[in-house]
């Protein structure tokens, strides 16, 4: 397989059952609100599906699904660029949680870089589906950059998906702002690897996760 070049860390147990075609572009399920309180909370328009334009056409790709049938779940690093990639359920937590579907509704999250910046696939061309980087608190289709058009393209490549950013759009310096939203984002992911790790009890988890997520939602306004 395509990713048997690649180093793994944080291996998760592999998907077992390939999930409906329609598994991402539907509504976000009230047993899902109930898992994922924050959803409502940080977008009220949730509560008016009608006002939601969820695509179609948002889908499982081959090398995703050949990534998560090995680690449903994980990380691959390759020198400074960190691919935190999501569980299949995962991806429709980032997806509704940091309000794609408000802003950027074609690109559907796959990995964090370690950061606050998602690796997305673009389906806005189905003839040429893209990877992009967009920033957690900038999700502007403007604000993305392409990556390349396969995982295995993309991750052999070793420097921060930041860079590129960088690079290709020569971005101001991050302001105080920007910067905490970041650490935020790393503290966020910081605390669930130690709960899967069982490093800290699920009850410090959901107190910290909350006050971290609430701190977050008050710098996006």
């Amino acid at each position: 397989m395509w990713y048997n070049k690649f180093a793994f860390s944080n291996k998760q147990d592999g998907l077992k059952e390939v999930p409906i075609a329609s598994y991402f572009s539907e509504y976000v399920t009230e047993e899902e609100i109930k898992l994922y309180p924050d959803i409502k909370k940080l977008y009220p328009e949730f509560l008016d599906y009608e006002k939601l334009i969820i695509p179609k056409n948002l889908t499982l790709t081959t090398e995703f699904r050949e990534l998560l049938e090995y680690s449903n779940g994980g990380g691959i690093i390759n020198g400074d660029r960190e691919f935190g990639y999501f569980s299949l359920q995962d991806i429709r937590y980032y997806y509704f949680a940091y309000g794609f579907p408000l802003s950027t509704p074609y690109f559907l999250p796959i990995a964090f870089n370690g950061g606050g910046t998602f690796y997305a696939y673009d389906f806005r061309d189905l003839t040429d589906i893209k990877i992009v980087a967009v920033g957690a608190g900038d999700l502007e289709y403007e604000s993305s950059v392409v990556l390349g058009r396969t995982l295995e393209e993309v991750l052999s490549k070793t420097i921060n998906i930041e860079e590129e950013l960088d690079i290709l759009y020569q971005r101001a310096e991050p302001t105080e702002k920007g910067m905490r939203i970041t650490e935020i984002y790393k503290a966020l992911k910081k605390i669930k690897k130690d709960k899967d790790e069982e490093k800290i009890d699920l009850k410090s988890y959901i107190q910290t996760k909350r006050k971290l997520e609430t701190e977050l939602n008050e710098l996006k306004i």
